[in-house]
């Protein structure tokens, strides 16, 4: 095949898709690469190994490292299977479908940087399903605000009401601000995206008014846009759709708790269940951060500094290391698995998603 010029591309050269596509990551993977070296480092300089010795786990229950395999699992099927009540009032997803798109989806926020795999699930539906891209992010808006005040909520309950030990670590000491200032902006959230759907003509003729100062054509791009998520937002008007998905979240995180709490158990950590929904809010709130692929490096200060609210840190540097260790690969490897086969079983490739995310 010839260029426009009439010459050949080179022999073996990459296609000119992938290089734009590359061109346009490198930045955004140097600086995730940066900020997860960083977290790194303060989840080593503050006494917590990245690698515990071989000898620090010769006392973990593998059984209870199983049972907690196998409580993740029914804990990401929720987490997937929720969407469905968002995508109904739009359109009647099949629903193994919905659970593998929001497993690639997973895949995809958990493997690149930057979070910038939030825009595979959109892309993916619309691609699937023909759900208009600004729907889909209006669906993992409704998403995002719930999780967020639940999980914050679990951590502003874990401050307030269990025991904690002192701590000299900043981060640790400030864990109750953040909290309540998490607590505030996701229900503020919440309540925005409720006044939006009330109000959406309203919001649509604010937004032809203002940029059609500019241009018209962008005034009617842009309030496109807007009611487009809109729509994503409709369930919350529906009260058995609504019921449906706060119901299944409300399981997920429930699940997510009692196996972390688990897992903890099998590494010789006396965690109680209480405690374990504080660990847990305060890991997923942690996560939001952009960081590097795989989370890592924010993923496991996230923990360290949660298991510091509890346990002296000679016992976070030992038994601590090897939870925070077992917690990471255990998740990496299902979610991995989870959004690898599907979608190569839908003949895609994770660069499609990519691609579609500046025009997202």
């Amino acid at each position: 095949m010839t260029s426009a010029s009439g010459t050949s591309p080179p022999s073996g050269s990459p296609p000119r898709e992938t290089t734009t596509l590359w061109r346009s990551l490198a930045p955004k993977l140097a600086l995730s690469l940066v900020l997860g070296a960083l977290f790194a480092f303060l989840v080593s300089r503050g006494g917590v190994p990245l690698l515990p010795p071989a000898e620090a786990f010769a006392h973990v229950r593998w059984e209870l490292v199983a049972l907690y395999v196998l409580i993740l699992l029914a804990t990401h099927f929720f987490r997937a299977s929720r969407w469905r009540f968002l995508a109904a009032p739009i359109k009647d997803v099949p629903f193994a479908e919905s659970v593998f798109i929001n497993w690639i989806g997973f895949f995809a926020i958990f493997a690149l940087p930057l979070r910038l795999g939030e825009f595979a699930r959109p892309a993916l539906s619309k691609m699937r399903q023909g759900i208009a891209v600004s729907v889909g992010l209006g669906t993992v808006a409704v998403e995002r605000v719930l999780d967020g005040l639940v999980t914050s909520l679990c951590v502003v309950w874990g401050l307030a009401f269990l025991p904690r030990l002192a701590s000299e670590d900043p981060v640790v000491e400030s864990l109750p601000y953040y909290g309540w200032m998490a607590v505030a902006l996701f229900t503020a959230a919440l309540s925005g995206l409720v006044l939006f759907l009330w109000q959406r003509e309203l919001a649509v003729k604010l937004i032809e008014l203002t940029f059609g100062l500019v241009s018209k054509k962008l005034a009617s791009n842009v309030a496109g846009k807007v009611s487009g998520i809109a729509d994503g937002v409709r369930s919350i008007a529906h009260l058995r759709l609504a019921a449906g998905f706060v119901g299944e979240t409300l399981l997920y995180w429930a699940l997510n708790a009692f196996g972390m709490w688990v897992l903890a158990i099998g590494c010789g950590l006396d965690l109680g269940l209480g405690q374990a929904f504080a660990v847990m809010g305060i890991l997923a709130i942690g996560v939001l951060l952009p960081a590097g692929p795989g989370m890592f490096g924010n993923f496991q200060l996230a923990i360290s500094v949660a298991l510091k609210l509890f346990f002296p840190e000679s016992t976070v540097a030992t038994q601590g290391a090897v939870y925070i260790l077992l917690l990471y690969v255990v998740q990496a490897s299902l979610i991995t698995l989870a959004g690898v086969l599907p979608l190569y079983a839908m003949n895609l490739r994770l660069r499609d998603l990519v691609r579609t995310e500046p025009a997202s």
